[in-house]
């Protein structure tokens, strides 16, 4: 019971790499259902906290935003979006070519179980359908990442 609640805890702090180390101590598919049940946490706890905190800052940004007579807020270039960064251009091009099942299937790959959930909440995708496809994304990595752990098991005798 132990080691299913290590790496349940594996499986919400580091996502998808917590596999081997649920493979270390519980068998294969136990140590799945372990770590996507981290995951999950992960995810919903990620997505909330981040879509909360993206709330109260455009509220509080919409309340400082003086009315003027200049051009739109669209066509300002004074203000530097914090989504421009080489990540946030990646993710928001990701996101525009393949839309959110995309996002949620690439996104854990290429950012993390963290990394994406915050991100997609970021780029103000909608809630529950990033949670469902970032849940299905990280599932298939999990389970690539069950089938590499027990392919380089069997393959050098460790077991």
């Amino acid at each position: 019971m132990l080691n299913f609640a290590l790496a349940v805890l594996a499986g919400f702090a580091l996502g998808t790499p917590a596999v081997p180390l649920g493979l270390s101590s519980l068998p294969p598919p136990v140590a799945l259902v372990a770590v996507l049940l981290g995951a999950a946490g992960c995810l919903l706890s990620a997505v909330f906290a981040a879509g909360w905190l993206r709330t109260r800052w455009l509220l509080r940004r919409s309340k400082r935003r003086p009315v003027t007579a200049g051009p739109p807020p669209e066509n300002r270039r004074d203000r530097r979006n914090r989504l421009d960064g080489p990540t946030g251009r990646r993710a928001r091009r990701l996101v525009n070519r393949y839309g959110v099942i995309g996002f949620g299937i690439i996104g854990p790959a290429l950012f993390g179980t963290w990394g994406s959930a915050m991100l997609g909440t970021a780029l103000g995708l909608p809630r529950w359908r990033l949670i469902g496809w970032l849940m299905a994304g990280v599932t298939l990595w999990c389970t690539v990442m069950l089938l590499a752990s027990e392919a380089v098991i069997d393959a050098f005798g460790l077991r």
